[in-house]
């Protein structure tokens, strides 16, 4: 180690702002030579790009190009408080010379099959150029200041950022990264980029990707703007709208006892809750929830605080008796799966643009509860990929499958299916939830789960190596809650971390609560959150503050 910082203040200020920052000369040139002599030799007969160019020679030599110029870097915009392990290594991404190739007008993406407001996986990644880049040679593309934009916008609807980060308005305009060969790029997570093809140099380009996260999670916290490090500093919501005056909804529930007694007692209230489906969408969480007493009115209300709920009427949707609500977004609509009429029932997808106005896309009968989700290919599930409904068959009560198709407007004619979940034999599954908490591939199921027809269910959990294979059975969820908590909705999440809304019994009254559920632990608890000052701190871990 050097003993002298790697980047200047102005580079720190430049990665918050602009969402990157380049370390010059990190890799000595006989480093990257040797690396690149070795790539080049390595290439077999098959051609350079495709999955036949296999490097036989990396080993030492690949691991020498991540040095500790950049991991010191790194290290820098982490800040002490985060320790990192600096593996060496990285993927290889060649971009061999196609002449005949077009050089297409870039569109953005962002990283993760799941990507949300707080780094997930990982917080920074890193190009590391093996050899030099002239323009239209292959360049890493990016979208300089995406990451301000992006957040801005998931700020309002946090599930929102695969749909909108190719859209221009978001993204910004794109610039080619004309590296030197031994440079560094380091971009956070939520930079816009993409690839680009190799129309101009005769030279393959070799750079060397990988991706960063400190050892614990990143949570900015109530600390004072100017003590936080870099990382916190691009993750905070409170800095963000500070320093660059950004249209953020900054979350802040009073801390006074009243908000406290509206936490402890729970929300939105009656005799008997049949179900509700929970969503951050459009710069409010709102709420759709149906009474026992009125089974097939929708009923609507939202909170711009988490604490405070206003009355918004009804959903005028004519499907009959409703059993459950589930709410899916991943890209900017959102979808409603409601299953009603019990017996055989029937499972209906509906999908809004703004929360007014519903369409019907398709539907199943024969349900007895069923949950939406997208299946990112190959990440989650090796099995099944795109547009999935996990359904509970009413002659298998105790087994989920997953159906899953391309389309949703299709849904009802998929052909694909394989089971996904299962509880102990004679049990029935009433309730389902998934979502993802850890990088691209970890994710977990939460069930409600009945005994037998005449007991009450008790929240189950499974975490699954495939979402769509049921190698594990649905175990027992622990809670802290005086009454079982039922129907548990993810509303937002961060590293190994879910903030959640679930039903309970409070009083004699069904009431929804908030409550978390951290994934860290050696085993999950689904815990109450029942102070302004809990709800504070879920709400830094998931980037709401």
């Amino acid at each position: 180690m050097s003993g002298q910082p790697v980047l200047t203040p102005e580079d720190h200020e430049h990665f918050i702002e602009h969402g990157y920052v380049v370390v010059k000369n990190a890799v000595p040139r006989e480093t990257y030579e040797a690396a690149v002599t070795a790539l080049e030799a390595g290439k077999d007969e098959g051609r350079p790009g495709t999955p036949a160019y296999k490097p036989a020679a990396t080993g030492d030599l690949i691991k020498a190009c991540q040095t500790d110029r950049m991991f010191e870097a790194i290290q820098e915009l982490f800040g002490p408080e985060y320790p990192f392990t600096p593996s060496r290594g990285g993927s290889d991404m060649p971009r061999p010379y196609q002449p005949e190739e077009e050089w297409n007008t870039p569109q953005a993406h962002v990283d993760d099959s799941y990507p949300m407001m707080m780094p997930n996986g990982w917080a920074v990644g890193s190009f590391t150029f093996l050899t030099p880049v002239k323009p239209r040679g292959g360049a890493f593309i990016y979208f300089a200041g995406s990451p301000i934009r992006y957040r801005e916008s998931l700020s309002k609807s946090c599930h929102m950022v695969k749909g909108l980060a190719s859209k221009l308005e978001y993204s910004g305009p794109h610039a080619e990264f004309h590296a030197e060969a031994g440079d560094v790029l380091l971009f956070q997570q939520l930079m816009g980029h993409t690839g680009s093809t190799n129309v101009a140099d005769p030279t393959t380009r070799h750079a060397l990707l990988a991706r960063w996260h400190p050892q614990r999670r990143i949570v900015p916290g109530n600390k004072p703007l100017e003590e936080m490090s870099t990382i916190e500093k691009a993750y905070s919501a409170r800095y963000l709208k500070e320093i660059f005056g950004l249209d953020i909804q900054v979350y802040q529930p009073t801390q006074i006892s009243e908000s406290d007694a509206k936490l402890r007692d729970g929300f939105i209230g009656a005799e008997r809750l049949v179900t509700y489906a929970i969503l951050h969408f459009g710069g409010r969480v709102n709420l759709l929830y149906i009474d026992a007493a009125s089974p097939s009115v929708i009923r609507r209300a939202y909170s711009e605080n988490f604490v405070e709920w206003i009355n918004a009427g009804t959903v005028d949707l004519p499907v009959g008796e409703i059993c459950t609500l589930q709410f899916h977004q991943y890209g900017l609509e959102a979808w409603l799966g409601i299953t009603s009429d019990r017996e055989p029932g029937r499972f209906s997808l509906f999908m809004s643009e703004d929360f007014e106005k519903w369409n019907e896309i398709d539907h199943i009968e024969n349900c007895h509860t069923a949950t939406p989700w997208y299946i990112y290919p190959q990440y989650p599930s090796k099995v099944a990929g795109g547009q999935a409904v996990f359904v509970v068959n009413p002659s298998n009560p105790s087994q989920v499958v997953c159906h899953w198709g391309d389309k949703w407007e299709d849904f009802a004619v998929w052909t694909e299916e394989s089971p996904a979940v299962r509880a102990a034999e004679g049990c029935r599954i009433d309730d389902l939830t998934i979502h993802a908490y850890f990088a691209d591939s970890i994710g977990a199921f939460v069930a409600d789960v009945a005994a037998d027809a005449a007991t009450g269910s008790l929240p189950h959990y499974t975490q699954p190596d495939d979402v769509a294979v049921a190698e594990k059975s649905l175990e027992p969820l622990p809670f802290s809650s005086p009454t079982p908590p039922r129907q548990i909705r993810v509303i937002n999440r961060g590293r190994h971390y879910w903030l959640v809304t679930y039903v309970r019994n409070h009083q004699g009254q069904d009431r929804i609560f908030w409550g978390e559920i951290d994934w860290e632990n050696e085993k999950p608890v689904i815990r109450e959150i029942s102070s302004a000052h809990e709800l504070e701190e879920a709400m830094y871990v998931v980037g709401f503050i």
